[in-house]
């Protein structure tokens, strides 16, 4: 490899390492990765209490509908 080639290869190689042009993909990559499993686990939870919620009123009903039918 001539002189010319291995300088061409060594600029090249410092441009690749100071080129920023990637960095800013990958931080918006784990942003995004982040508020994904932020909104997974907020979801997960929203929905196991609107779960509890549901099956406490459901038993509520359930029972006061149930006493209702005894007093009759």
């Amino acid at each position: 490899m001539s002189y010319l080639a291995k300088a061409r290869a060594r600029l090249n190689g410092y441009r690749l390492v100071r080129d920023e042009a990637g960095l800013s993909t990958v931080e918006y990559v784990i942003i995004l990765v982040l508020v994904a499993a932020i909104a997974i686990g907020t979801w997960k939870t929203f929905g196991q209490t609107v779960t509890s919620g549901l099956s406490n009123a459901s038993n509520k009903f359930n029972t006061d509908v149930t006493k209702q039918d005894l007093t009759k």
